[in-house]
């Protein structure tokens, strides 16, 4: 078990070193009145994920659920599965604070039998610091849906990306690797733009946040995602 738990820490930190040592991504056309600031950030899923599964189609199967309530396809020859319109949230975390706050994303999918292939979608944050000065992002909490829908600052744009299986010291997981692309809405983010990347290692078929993991993961407290990229001003 103790072989286990340094497996898993050894393949995370090797994620973020990797990252880190990126070049930071460009935005528009430099000038001398542009100014860049990269950031590095972390995405923990909230335990009340999924908002919802969205449309789940098996192209020349059916669709079932195993015993835990994971989809799948069955009596297929291919067992691709097509999602459309999943949603989930968590709590973004950045160095820099205008994108600390709640994260909000619609997603698709389009998987083989080994659950990889292309996925894509938007994404919102909205910053803790437009809701209240004392407002803390909660993953643990609901899904504060009125103050995502009504925010007057926030940012949104598209994401996409691929997940693939791998193996890391004869362990089998999935990771995803995105890239995101949007800008800022509203007084203190308007003509802010954004730049970056997104490592997410998950260890089931279909993504669940780590809290649904047993014990002996050790990823309780530990975020899904790893975001690293730049704001334009």
């Amino acid at each position: 078990m103790e072989t286990f738990m340094k497996n898993i820490a050894t393949f995370l930190l090797s994620i973020g070193l990797l990252l880190l040592s990126l070049p930071a991504l460009s935005g528009p056309p430099a000038d001398a009145g542009v100014k860049r600031i990269d950031i590095l950030g972390e995405d923990d899923w909230a335990i009340t994920n999924p908002i919802s599964l969205g449309t789940i189609t098996c192209p020349g199967g059916e669709l079932a659920f195993d015993t835990v309530g994971m989809p799948f396809c069955a009596n297929s020859n291919t067992g691709r599965l097509h999602y459309r319109d999943a949603v989930f949230w968590g709590c973004v975390t950045a160095s820099d604070s205008r994108m600390t706050g709640i994260a909000f994303y619609e997603i698709w999918g389009n998987w083989d039998a080994e659950s990889t292939g292309p996925v894509g979608g938007t994404w919102k944050i909205v910053p803790s610091s437009v809701i209240g000065e004392d407002y803390t992002c909660n993953r643990l909490g609901p899904f504060p849906e009125e103050l995502v829908a009504n925010a007057s600052e926030y940012w949104f744009g598209t994401w996409n990306g691929k997940r693939s299986y791998q193996e890391f010291a004869d362990m089998g997981f999935w990771v995803g690797e995105f890239r995101l692309v949007g800008k800022g809405y509203g007084e203190t983010l308007e003509g802010l733009h954004f730049m970056g990347e997104e490592v997410v290692p998950t260890y089931t078929a279909f993504p669940v946040p780590y809290e649904f993991l047993p014990p002996t993961f050790g990823l309780y407290d530990v975020a899904e995602g790893t975001l690293t990229g730049t704001i334009t001003e």
